[in-house]
């Protein structure tokens, strides 16, 4: 199983005057933004308007001047051949109580626009890793989020695979509690829910879309036993034992919890 390097990120935007959500804009690094910086300052901002200034002032000022990698608990800067082995990027994240933000940088722009960006609620976001997803041998990135509220186990990863012949990043693909193999082409997920009620599927990535090949799940609320579901062929196969295949799957302890007896 691939060990996923966790990097934390961040974002970029246009101006103090916007809410949260048009903050996830790009903008470009040139004296205008210098300009628009410091009508900011003059002007009189919440404090979550003021922590998301500071991460302006933060994204400008590594864009511009910083040339070595940085990395700790608030902020993470990479620079160099991060997903290209031919484009060179600039991978940033700032982390403060206004959100966590992402944004990502080509040479082929000279740095201007983003060509990556997104903003998550800072009690959510979990953490960001850079690798090989699905397994082409080219390096995605996956933001690691986990729900405020809800009842069940949700280790959600909104993966986006870059293309190296565009230098742009796919949609977002959501996958709940994941185990990725990259060398197999293969992800397996754990659904949301009770225990007792989930499922496992396997995934293989084809053409970097997501087919279910198969699914691991209880016979019923008695889980006495597994029942092995061949998507393609349609034949369901009860299993006596514990697949070996799913023991060191992320969310087995999960799904192996047995339901309380609902007469206790």
């Amino acid at each position: 199983m691939t060990r996923i390097y966790t990097i934390i990120l961040t974002t970029i935007f246009w101006s103090c005057n916007q809410n949260l959500e048009s903050f996830n804009k790009s903008f470009e690094t040139d004296d205008h933004e210098t300009q628009t910086l410091a009508s900011c300052k003059n002007k009189g901002l919440s404090s979550v308007n003021q922590d998301s200034l500071q991460v302006l002032e933060t994204i400008s000022s590594f864009i511009r001047n910083q040339q070595e990698n940085v990395k700790n608990d608030s902020l993470t800067f990479l620079t160099g051949y991060v997903f290209s082995n031919h484009i060179t990027h600039k991978y940033i994240r700032v982390s403060n109580f206004s959100g966590t933000y992402v944004q990502v940088y080509s040479s082929n722009d000279n740095y201007r626009k983003p060509i990556f960006s997104v903003r998550l609620g800072w009690m959510s976001f979990v953490s960001d890793s850079i690798f090989d997803i699905n397994g082409d041998k080219v390096i995605d990135l996956a933001i690691h989020w986990y729900p405020s509220s809800g009842c069940c186990l949700a280790d959600i990863y909104d993966c986006y695979l870059y293309n190296q012949k565009i230098d742009q990043f796919s949609e977002k693909v959501e996958i709940p509690n994941p185990t990725f193999y990259p060398d197999r082409n293969l992800t397996f997920s754990m659904s949301y829910g009770h225990p007792g009620e989930t499922e496992f599927r396997e995934f293989k990535w084809t053409n970097n879309n997501l087919d279910t090949t198969k699914k691991y799940q209880w016979n019923d609320r008695t889980q006495d036993h597994i029942v092995l579901s061949n998507i393609k062929s349609g034949i369901k196969t009860e299993l006596d034992e514990i697949p070996e295949e799913i023991k060191e799957l992320n969310g087995i302890e999960w799904f192996m919890m047995r339901i309380k007896n609902e007469e206790e």
